[in-house]
């Protein structure tokens, strides 16, 4: 009798929530930039999404996405925070990797440069400080020069600088001329008399930025784990859009910055002005990738977009009415 009410108190604990008798699932997660628009993983964590959900969430940080993207395959990540290029070019060479979330559908990077540079023509023949070849900032370089009617490949020279901190270092202490940034460091950079060129915000360019990602065989293992990992998530944005304060704190605190100024801004930037309520990848942003991943990768020609994506737990939350009723409130 006493096995019978003993089983009953664990299974009554089970139901009612947070109070376990065994411990919480574990999840290892990677992020790829100190940046604002990565700050959701934090503020999700910081208000308890993962642990209403029975997470463990460990977070790591992994700069560069070949690294990440061997840690998902060999199954020592179960999910990763990244630009979605990756995610694409990977499973293109034979990964299973998919994206399963898109928090920033376009690329919203702004130019950077040293005060004795007025416009983009003046770029030309100087060092433009990038994360690494290949990386978001690296392609945006390229995009936004063709719209201006130059060669980036032929007009700068490219520094491979890492992070933003770091890069925004290196445009202050001239070690490189000019850079791409993200909300708060775009107000840092203002404030140490660095010029604003231009934003890639304004060219419209769909396209998978900031991306929750995992493996096709992660999803088969541990679905029910990536599937409450996504409806954390989904109640961390609501929480990111509505609890400004909270918000801001988490963001201060990952990006440890304590600038007013700059936090706001990467609030405004993201939680409000980017972040769609139910972050879908965005198909075009695939076909985007694609269209420039086949100029050097003939497997790219033709590729079916949606092999890329799963929409599908999103797709659960948002049927399922979760996301209707987290707004009503």
């Amino acid at each position: 009798m006493k096995k019978v009410i003993l089983l009953l108190a664990l299974v009554a604990a089970h139901i009612g929530g947070p109070s376990r008798a065994w411990p919480a699932d574990k999840v290892y997660i990677s992020h790829s930039a100190i940046s604002g628009s990565q700050a959701v993983l934090f503020v999700t964590r910081d208000a308890g999404f993962f642990k209403k959900y029975d997470l463990d969430t460990q977070i790591l940080f992994v700069s560069g996405a070949p690294p990440n993207i061997a840690a998902l395959v060999s199954g020592e990540l179960d999910l990763t925070i990244f630009a979605g290029p990756a995610a694409v070019a990977s499973n293109l060479e034979g990964a299973d990797t998919v994206v399963l979330m898109t928090y920033i559908n376009t690329m919203e990077h702004t130019f950077i440069a040293r005060p004795n540079i007025r416009k983009p023509a003046d770029l030309k023949g100087k060092k433009f400080g990038i994360a690494r070849p290949g990386a978001t900032d690296d392609y945006g370089v390229r995009v936004a020069f063709k719209k201006w009617g130059m060669d980036a490949d032929k007009n700068i020279t490219f520094l491979s600088v890492g992070t933003q901190p770091s890069r925004f270092a290196a445009v202050h202490s001239g070690m490189v001329d000019a850079t791409l940034l993200q909300p708060p460091f775009t107000v840092k950079a203002r404030q140490a008399g660095l010029i604003e060129l231009g934003s890639l915000g304004d060219l419209g360019l769909d396209y998978l930025g900031t991306s929750l990602a995992t493996t096709r065989q992660t999803m088969q293992r541990k679905e029910n784990l990536v599937r409450r990992f996504v409806r954390a998530l989904v109640e961390g944005i609501h929480y990111y859009k509505t609890q400004k304060e909270a918000s801001i704190r988490s963001i201060a605190k990952f990006t440890k910055l304590n600038d007013r100024v700059a936090l706001e801004e990467a609030y405004n930037t993201y939680a409000i002005k980017y972040m769609a309520r139910v972050p879908y990848p965005n198909i075009k942003g695939v076909e985007t990738i694609l269209a420039d991943l086949a100029k050097t990768n003939p497997k790219a020609k033709g590729a079916d977009p949606k092999r890329f994506i799963e929409p599908r737990f999103l797709k659960e939350l948002e049927d399922s009415g979760l996301v209707a009723q987290l707004y009503k409130k």
